[in-house]
């Protein structure tokens, strides 16, 4: 599985891998921004990000095996209150699921099925 996502952003592609890591200290008004995932016409796509602050996003993407779920790819990405627009189709699991956490927020998106997987 390659490790390849894009993200939009201020009306430019830019090349991403994708969110891990630790969290700062958060401002009373941040919040943890994460769409649910968006399946359809050969592309899977959510968006993901911080509104009110600055800081680092932890994520996952998670693949669905036999009743469980298993950490396909994770990391870090940091926000500077934005939020962008990730999408991918064949890099990605079968059956997945996009989990993000700042701080004490968490944000868990319902599972999808990738018709276009590469597994």
């Amino acid at each position: 599985m390659r490790k390849v996502m894009s993200a939009v952003g201020a009306g430019a592609l830019l090349t991403v891998g994708l969110l891990a890591g630790a969290a700062p200290a958060q401002a009373a008004s941040c919040t943890l921004v994460q769409s649910e995932i968006y399946n359809g016409a050969n592309m899977i796509a959510w968006s993901q990000g911080l509104q009110g602050c600055s800081g680092d996003v932890y994520w996952e993407i998670q693949s669905g095996d036999a009743g469980g779920w298993q950490v396909a790819q994770s990391g870090t990405t940091h926000y500077d209150n934005a939020v962008q627009s990730y999408y991918g189709d064949v890099e990605l699991p079968c059956y997945l699921r996009v989990y993000a956490k700042f701080g004490s927020q968490e944000k868990l998106t319902q599972p999808v099925q990738n018709y276009n997987c590469a597994g």
